[in-house]
């Protein structure tokens, strides 16, 4: 808690003292009560009877949306003369990332020569049987046989003008390496001068949209009776230790993993606020169904630990503030189950409830 916002809320418990003590003119003042200043600080919260769940802790870590993610192998062997893009880097559909010299580019160059120079000849050749055809040198078949040749030559051009751009082959032997969606760069395995062959299956780039990520976590196989599909999920990282990020389990991984024994499930994430990098690990809090009794329940931020007890900050009739020791008979991330000390309707602080505690031990 920053200094400036400790001043304010104890700025505010002190003017509920002296409104205490101005509406209350005997010598001794029992308490403090909630008024408008301090509901400005603090948060109530009302007590609800809840049924009591476990909650199972996991090793996860953030992995790609796979069925966002593209693998971008060459096409044909040959030369790196020019890489575009580097690691991290946001890159749009179509984009070049890289230029490959190759010899079998040359090879189709030479094809398409080949293949303009044929159509340019059976032109000429049609037209000639057709004046032959005119002054009556030329038979109905010979100008069907140039027509067919004509054909033939054009698709042959067609056909290659189609590979130049499926591969985007450009000029001089080369062809570009374009980006196929709109995504990030997460893995690169190229650079300038390096030979590439497409029969040794590399993967010169991977492009992966971020704006939604998986986190994968693993289950041990003594726990795995305990984890169901869309049961509700707690997620931290050591990155923003200060924030707890819901989910549910979105899958879960039928299949065990031989040498560690273990189990995968799959939580979905948005990331539209770009928080979660690929490789971050994170403590996964899965909740876990018990025996279906009910308890009341409250934000674990209302309970007050101190000398072995927990205590929280009742809301009483008069909006009189009142400390109160509980029974906790379980805690988890997001809920605390009460056995003893508080019933569903009471009222409770579950923020800065430890300063209130503070200043109502010292009155």
């Amino acid at each position: 808690m920053n200094k400036i916002y400790f001043i304010g809320l104890m700025s505010a418990l002190a003017l509920t003292a002296c409104e205490n003590k101005n509406e209350n003119t005997s010598e001794q003042q029992e308490g403090l009560l909630l008024t408008d200043s301090l509901r400005k600080t603090v948060t109530v919260e009302t007590v609800v009877d809840s049924v009591v769940k476990d909650e199972l802790t996991l090793n996860g870590r953030v992995t790609f949306d796979e069925s966002k993610v593209a693998h971008v192998t060459p096409m044909f062997g040959g030369v790196v003369t020019e890489v575009r893009a580097g690691l991290g880097d946001y890159v749009s559909k179509g984009q070049t990332l890289a230029v490959i010299r190759s010899g079998e580019v040359a090879d189709y160059d030479r094809q398409r020569t080949e293949a303009a120079q044929q159509v340019a000849i059976c032109k000429r050749n049609l037209s000639a049987t057709e004046d032959q055809y005119k002054a009556g040198m030329a038979s109905d078949r010979d100008v069907m046989k140039a027509r067919q040749e004509l054909v033939q030559a054009e698709a042959e051009r067609h056909r290659i003008d189609e590979v130049y751009s499926m591969y985007n082959i450009g000029g001089n032997s080369c062809y570009l390496i374009k980006a196929p969606v709109s995504g990030y760069i997460v893995d690169k395995n190229i650079s300038p001068d390096t030979p590439i062959r497409p029969d040794q299956g590399d993967e010169l780039f991977t492009i992966s949209g971020l704006s939604e990520v998986w986190v994968i976590a693993d289950v041990y196989e003594g726990d795995i009776d305990k984890v169901k599909e869309k049961a509700h999920v707690n997620i931290s990282l050591l990155a923003y230790p200060d924030r707890i990020f819901d989910g549910k389990v979105d899958k879960i991984y039928n299949v065990l993993d031989e040498e560690s024994k273990t189990m995968k499930v799959r939580v979905r994430l948005d990331n539209k606020e770009g928080l979660f990098k690929p490789g971050m690990f994170a403590d996964v809090k899965v909740e876990c169904q018990r025996d279906g009794s009910v308890l009341p329940s409250i934000n674990p931020h209302a309970l007050i630990f101190d000398d072995g007890k927990n205590y929280v900050v009742t809301v009483k009739d008069g909006n009189k503030l009142e400390l109160r020791e509980v029974s906790v008979f379980k805690q988890l991330s997001n809920r605390a189950y009460i056995s003893e000390g508080l019933k569903a309707g009471e009222q409770v602080i579950d923020n800065n409830s430890l300063l209130v505690y503070n200043t109502l031990c010292e009155n």
